[in-house]
């Protein structure tokens, strides 16, 4: 009944009592995750669904699936469950998302051909001028995307992504202050934008303001604790001013979020040894050592 009166959260929330007294209830995973879906809570829409797909393949689950792994950034699982799609192509939305996963998971050469087909359908929108850029971006080809993002940005102002992607570029490069009201910009428009929200936190922290990064950091957690470089870099301005305690917390949640991730072991063996926990900051630095090892000998680093 809460469901189809449209209130969500609270539909997930009695699915979600549901499933703890008999989680094989038939539909309930099914109408949990939808539930999750359409609150927009996609990180707790993603396990139920993945639940309800594995009981019984359905391509309108796959679907609903796929764009909760695209909005919580698991991109790669998003392209792998739209690449078979039968709506696809026949569907634009599917097909720009399914090219925006594959750009967003490192296949900005398999995305051209998708693009390519999208703008002959539908003309050169800014959308898609947002989509290239990051792919041109993600090639090594600034000066490329750049002009696509500008030309977004004169197509519509408000388009979703371009001072983001812009912005993120302009902090690779070192142009803070143009980072910074790139992404001001972006959060104008699209203050929901985190990933946009976690960048001009990086920025601000870089030029010497990290207080101004704190609060940036805390909304970006508060709406996706699962963002394990929002805990990194917050963790790490924490154990920089000297909150080693608070810093641990926040580093060791990015650990169980990004375990491969050599950085965050070593701010985390830091914490521990500003904490006097000697034989727990070993344990991280010998982890440390390790991956940054297994990453030269992959060739991973120059």
């Amino acid at each position: 009944m809460q469901a189809q009166k449209e209130r969500f959260a609270r539909a997930a929330e009695l699915f979600e009592q549901a499933v703890a007294i008999e989680p094989a209830f038939p539909q309930a995973q099914y109408s949990l995750g939808v539930s999750y879906f359409n609150a927009q809570r996609y990180e707790k829409a993603v396990a139920p669904l993945a639940r309800a797909l594995a009981d019984k393949p359905d391509d309108e689950v796959r679907r609903m699936l796929a764009l909760a792994y695209l909005n919580t950034d698991v991109y790669d699982k998003a392209a792998d469950l739209l690449r078979d799609d039968p709506k696809r192509e026949a569907d634009a939305s599917l097909a720009y998302a399914y090219g925006l996963a594959l750009v967003r998971s490192d296949r900005a050469g398999e995305a051209e051909a998708v693009f390519s087909r999208l703008i002959a359908q539908h003309g050169n929108t800014a959308e898609l001028n947002v989509v290239l850029g990051q792919a041109h971006a993600q090639q090594g080809d600034y000066d490329g995307a750049v002009d696509l993002l500008r030309k977004a940005v004169e197509i519509d102002p408000k388009v979703v992504d371009a001072d983001a992607t812009l912005g993120f570029i302009y902090f690779q490069q070192g142009r803070l202050k143009e980072a910074e009201m790139a992404l001001r910009a972006e959060l104008r428009y699209h203050p929901d934008n985190m990933r946009a929200r976690h960048t001009l936190a990086a920025v601000v922290d870089l030029d010497g303001r990290p207080d101004e990064a704190l609060p940036l950091l805390r909304t970006v957690l508060k709406a996706r604790p699962g963002f394990a470089n929002a805990r990194y870099l917050l963790g790490k301005i924490l154990l920089a001013q000297g909150a080693a305690e608070e810093a641990v917390e926040q580093l060791e949640a990015a650990v169980r979020l990004a375990p491969q991730d050599a950085n965050i072991h070593y701010q985390l063996a830091q914490a521990y040894t500003k904490l006097g926990r000697s034989e727990a900051a070993q344990k991280e630095f010998d982890t440390f050592r390790d991956l940054k090892e297994k990453r030269r000998s992959s060739g991973g680093d120059a």
